[in-house]
């Protein structure tokens, strides 16, 4: 997982219309994380992303995201 895999992810879930604003946040906190070598960081907010699409039933998104776990 790269800084690049996570913005295409957070492209791919901005088009389809998967990106409420507390996901991009969690998404923009594990690009940042990346950034400066926090893989653990950016691993945790992947998992609560992935978490958020689980219990709202979204199994396309959850899919995606854990893709890059």
């Amino acid at each position: 997982m790269d800084k690049e895999d996570l913005e295409a992810l957070k492209n791919w879930l901005d088009r389809t219309g998967n990106l409420p604003r507390y996901q991009e946040d969690l998404i923009d906190d594990a690009i940042f994380s990346v950034q400066h070598g926090s893989m653990y960081r950016a691993e945790q907010d992947l998992k609560t992303m992935a978490r958020n699409y689980r219990n709202e039933n979204n199994s396309e998104a959850e899919r995606a995201v854990e893709r890059l776990l």
